[in-house]
């Protein structure tokens, strides 16, 4: 089973857009972390999103990219200063591959919290648009499949 980690595309500033959408930088980040997936053929059957607007945006622009029907549901505890232990419960219990979208420095603290068992954000950075993928081997047991940020992804593409 795979966990895709995927950090929101770059956003606007909070001055212009209070919601901070998505930036036309940022959607294009998202269109290729979507296009890269579907390259190395990720089929998640759920994409999680956080309740903010870019997160939301770049979790409906992957599965437009990947073609699959994916579902994108919203979630409690995926905002950036939420506590990966907290969701921890959740993620253990997926049984089938799952992306989440979602922020820094939660999504690296929850990286860190499955990989080494405690929620070090600063072994994991994620720039916008970065993407972590994790497959686990067993119960509680995780490795690391994957890390890449969009510069690296538009090379590959």
């Amino acid at each position: 089973m795979f966990l895709y980690l995927v950090r929101h595309g770059e956003a606007v500033d909070e001055a212009v857009n209070p919601e901070r959408p998505l930036s036309s930088r940022g959607n294009q980040e998202a269109a290729l972390t979507g296009q890269f997936l579907k390259a190395i053929g990720a089929k998640p059957g759920l994409c999680l999103c956080s309740d903010k607007l870019r997160s939301r945006q770049t979790a409906e622009r992957i599965v437009e990219e990947l073609r699959i029907p994916a579902r994108i549901e919203q979630r409690k505890g995926l905002a950036p200063k939420d506590s990966p232990e907290a969701f921890l419960q959740e993620v253990e219990s997926f049984s089938e591959d799952r992306l989440i979208s979602g922020h820094a420095p939660f999504l690296p603290r929850l990286a860190g919290l499955l990989l080494c068992g405690r929620p070090d954000a600063d072994a994991f950075p994620m720039a916008p648009g970065g993407l972590i993928r994790l497959e686990r081997r067993g119960r509680g047991a995780w490795s690391l499949s994957l890390a890449i940020s969009p510069g690296e992804i538009v090379e590959l593409l």
